[in-house]
């Protein structure tokens, strides 16, 4: 942590003590900033500035480092990154803060014809909201009161989510990028799952953590439904994507590499925010459900936390669960005393349980960087990246993102996937997730597994096989004698429809 932090100094001003970076590298390209900074006539890329969010992030860095390092009992490291974080927090409240628009702003340390170092972003942006994303600003209301525009649809909130920045800027919303004559990625105006992540988090920390009037539950609630629906596309699928129309609704950038992004922190919106577990080091649990009348119940089970299991139960009348009114904790399956102050209630969870990991057994198929053994080969579609996606530890079952292994194109009614593993390995089970969406693919009829003696191919001595026949979108696992062997064979038996797999796994 500290080695990756330290990498970060060339993104560091010394005359102003805080960290600059360009639209691109903060994941934000077209923003205000670089959008400006190239005269209103691109902002892929540039627009370098002193921004709320990787200061933020520094901060937030530094201040791990700095607990984790006393809890080790390297105190010098502790007290070296405390400062780094407390030296940040103020420079962030001094230099960042933008009295006339009462926001947390970019300021530019790009410096040419259009823009100036030193000089403030001329609108808000929604990135003005990562400070409190790890509590950095102290609780002011001067500093609190840049939540009105969070929440009001004149400024940054639309009718179908949040926008990144507001309607009053001069290129807001201006399309700049095309992919294949489709809108692309920008932040002057869309929505964005992995801004609106971080921005109700930041949300659910005002409101457990700040005295503040400016946001109310119902506020929060509110975005959080909004945030929830976006997970849906129009027909109804659950397909997270790149970006949003806040005004429309709908996605804008949905094609190729968008479909199932990883841009949204929604279980833990729902874990640390809806239903209120706030972790922390002590043994007694704050639990703050952030809830209204429109939430009746909930019920959160198997979280782990300290080493111990925890569910939480709400039931606004106690008619849901029938454990009574109100919030019920279990720890380890028991019932524990809820002590109740306000709307936050505290539970003593214990001392932390230390878990003894267990030893997972390696699997010699994986190949997740495409050298060396295992090697892939199959009798149809010899593409290599066809190839090496069945083995690089992605399980997929998504219609809409290709990876897997497929028999499309044979004429054959059998076909086989096979691993040279480059020594004799020792192998009882091996694994086979094959995907099925029954248009183009289905499930094969059977497999066998075989292993290679000499220049002969040979059946394993089945001993288990789970799942009664191959079963689309689940794992068939076959366990058999144990075998030493160089090379492994999957074949199946198909029909007219071609077979997928997602992933094959030898162990």
């Amino acid at each position: 942590m500290k080695s990756i932090y330290y990498q970060w100094a060339d993104h560091w001003d010394a005359a102003k003590n805080l960290y600059y970076i360009p639209a691109m590298p903060d994941a934000t390209e077209y923003t205000i900033a670089s959008i400006d900074a190239s005269g209103g006539k691109d902002g892929f890329e540039g627009g370098d500035a002193f921004r709320p969010t990787i200061n933020s992030y520094m901060y937030g860095n530094a201040l791990a480092i700095a607990r984790i390092a006393a809890m080790k009992g390297d105190m010098a490291t502790s007290k070296e990154f405390l400062q780094r974080a407390t030296s940040l927090k103020a420079n962030v409240e001094d230099s960042l803060w933008n009295d006339a628009l009462q926001h947390f702003t970019d300021r530019f340390k790009a410096d040419n014809q259009y823009v100036h170092y030193w000089d403030f972003i001329r609108g808000r942006e929604l990135a003005g909201m990562a400070p409190w994303y790890f509590n950095l600003p102290a609780d002011k209301p001067a500093f609190n009161a840049a939540w009105k525009h969070v929440i009001d649809t004149n400024y940054l909130l639309g009718p179908f989510g949040f926008r990144t920045n507001e309607p009053s800027y001069e290129y807001y919303f201006k399309q700049f990028v095309y992919f294949e004559g489709k809108r692309g990625s920008q932040w002057n105006g869309p929505s964005w799952p992995y801004q609106s992540s971080q921005t109700l988090t930041a949300m659910a920390n005002l409101l457990n953590n700040y005295k503040q009037e400016v946001v109310s539950v119902a506020d929060y609630l509110k975005v959080l439904r909004l945030f929830a629906r976006q997970h849906y596309l129009p027909d109804g699928k659950i397909n997270l994507v790149e970006n949003y129309d806040p005004n429309l609704g709908g996605p804008i950038v949905y094609y190729n590499w968008s479909n199932h992004y990883n841009h949204s922190t929604f279980n833990n919106l729902i874990i640390s925010g809806l239903c209120g577990i706030r972790p922390a080091e002590s043994d007694t649990l704050v639990i703050n459900p952030l809830v209204d009348s429109s939430i009746r119940y909930f019920c959160l089970d198997d979280v782990r936390y300290h080493g111990h299991k925890l569910t939480v139960v709400y039931d606004s009348d106690g008619t849901k669960y029938k454990l009574g009114k109100g919030l019920t904790v279990l720890v380890d399956g028991k019932k524990k005393e809820v002590m109740q102050s306000g709307d936050t209630y505290r539970v003593v969870v214990g001392s932390p349980v230390k878990n003894t990991l267990t030893v997972q057994p390696a699997n010699y198929a994986l190949n997740i960087n495409k050298n060396g053994y295992p090697v892939p080969s199959s009798s149809v579609n010899t593409v290599p990246d066809s190839l090496y996606q069945a083995v690089d530890g992605r399980i997929w079952y998504f219609p809409e993102i290709t990876n897997r292994w497929t028999t499309l194109g044979s004429t054959s009614a059998v076909d086989w996937f096979a691993l040279d593993f480059g020594q004799a390995r020792e192998i009882s089970a091996v694994k086979v997730y094959s995907f099925a969406d029954n248009n183009i693919f289905s499930t094969s009829d059977s497999f066998i597994v075989e292993y290679q003696k000499g220049s002969d191919w040979l059946p394993v001595k089945v001993k288990e096989s789970y799942t009664v026949k191959p079963a689309g979108n689940k794992v068939k696992t076959v366990i058999f004698d144990k075998i030493a062997t160089n090379r492994v064979r999957v074949s199946f038996k198909h029909g007219s429809m071609a077979v997928a797999v997602s992933e094959i796994e030898c162990y």
